[in-house]
């Protein structure tokens, strides 16, 4: 069991970074439309070379509300990819989250920006315990669930990854991408914060992607 995760982890590491060098291969001849190439090195940094199409599905939200693709336009929008028995990476992640929502509001009062965490664990995450777990970083956060394979579209159209694993007493955990995704207005994935997160970078990193996207010509 052991061997077969190794191998597992080992595989999803190289696709990880199979995605990012085809990324930056293909930033080296900018994409018509995004202007990767003409952007400061920062904001090259964290954006994506070109804008990717989020999958159409149908999930819920932790208080049963219906969601699809069409809510994420009109507004910019981080989606974060986890579990709710994730020992360290999630509740990591969403603190930095909810420190980066506070600083923006600080900034300039304004709280435009949605802010998701997506089940990637559908048959053990409850909503009604989502909605305590989400609660307790921030109760603006909104929580994603849904079939597996709705979660797996949506996950692949962001170049997202995750796996399960259960070691031989029955322990589970899911290897997921760390990684918090940033959404356009038009609800394309434009860009990525990559760990550590720290928010006052985040903050940072978001606002500089976004005020070259808004006024690239």
């Amino acid at each position: 069991m052991k061997i077969r995760r190794i191998r597992l982890i080992v595989a999803l590491v190289l696709l990880m970074a199979v995605t990012l060098a085809t990324g930056l291969l293909v930033g080296r001849t900018p994409p018509a439309g995004t202007g990767w190439g003409s952007a400061e090195p920062d904001v090259r940094a964290v954006m994506w070379p070109e804008p990717l199409p989020l999958a159409d599905v149908e999930l819920e939200t932790q208080h049963g509300a219906p969601f699809t693709r069409s809510d994420l336009e009109g507004q910019w929008s981080l989606m974060f990819f986890g579990y709710l028995q994730c020992p360290d990476v999630c509740p990591t992640s969403l603190s930095a989250m909810r420190e980066m929502r506070q600083l923006l509001a600080q900034r300039d009062g304004n709280d435009d920006l949605q802010y998701y965490f997506v089940s990637v664990d559908p048959i053990n995450d409850d909503p009604a315990e989502m909605v305590d777990y989400l609660a307790g970083f921030d109760p603006g956060f909104i929580g994603l669930h849904g079939p597996k394979q709705q979660i797996r579209s949506l996950a692949d159209s962001m170049a997202v990854k995750f796996e399960r694993f259960e070691n031989d007493s029955g322990y589970v955990s899911i290897d997921h991408t760390s990684s918090v995704m940033m959404i356009d207005p038009s609800g394309r994935m434009v860009g990525a914060l990559p760990p550590p997160l720290v928010p006052e970078q985040m903050v940072r990193r978001y606002l500089d992607l976004r005020n070259y996207l808004e006024n690239a010509p």
